[in-house]
This record gives structure tokens, sequence and C-alpha cells, in this order.
């Protein structure tokens, strides 16, 4: 008990140093340096809404049909292994919360099931494509 009273403790934030670098240490000034901070980095901005129309109505948003085509192909097992490789370990693609690791530590033995699965999953956009379907 007194270690987790310790450990609690110390990620406890004792003291922030507000924008005129005072140090405030009640759990209310902390609380209101910490709110101040919040609204003045995410405060509303004025938008011109005529600069955000042409924006929009400029063609440099588009995408090129050639790219358009090469962005649209199916995608290759050697490209899927290398964006599972390239991710970080820990961080998961999707809303499921796998991570990446259980991907690689799989690839060697499960290589043919997970490309087929992940291949079919990015192919059809659909999880049940996938489910209870055979290599």
């Amino acid at each position: 008990m007194i270690k987790r009273r310790q450990r609690r403790g110390q990620q406890e934030i004792s003291e922030v140093q507000d924008r005129d670098y005072g140090w405030q240490t009640s759990v209310s000034d902390i609380v209101r340096v910490f709110s101040e901070h919040m609204r003045s980095k995410y405060r509303p901005i004025q938008v011109n809404e005529d600069s955000v129309r042409t924006m929009l109505e400029t063609e440099c948003g588009r995408v090129p049909d050639a790219w358009r085509e090469i962005l649209e192909m199916p995608m290759t097992a050697e490209e899927l292994k290398t964006a599972v490789f390239k991710g970080d370990s820990k961080k998961s693609p999707g809303r499921d919360g796998i991570g990446l690791e259980f991907f690689k530590v799989l690839w060697e033995d499960e290589q043919v099931i997970l490309e087929h699965c992940l291949l079919r999953f990015f192919g059809t956009g659909n999880y049940q494509s996938v489910r209870n379907k055979e290599p």
C-alpha cells in the first residue's frame, strides 16, 4: 500500500509554470493554468469563407487519372509485408487494437494465411469476406 501511494505521488503533477513564469502549486491553480493553456492553444480560428471556397474550387486537389489507376491497384504480398515490417510494433493500424507486433511474430510461420486474410480484407474492405475462407 505504501509503495502504491509513493508511485501515485510520483505520477502526480505537483506544480506548473504559468505564462508569466510563476509557479502554481495548488490543485485549483494547476487546473486553471492547464485550462488557460488548452483554451489558448485550441481556440477557434477565424476562417474566411471565400478563401475556403476558392481553395476547394482549384484543380490542385485532384489526383490525375494515371495516379488514380495506380492507387487503386490491388496491394501485392510484398507491399503488404513491407508495410507490416516498417510499422511501429506497438501501433495498431485498425480499431481492433491488434498491434503490428502480432503480425511480425506470426509472419514466418503463418505467412500464407496472413497474406490471404489481409489482402482479401484490403481488397474488399470487408472483414466478413475473410472469415471462414481457406487460402
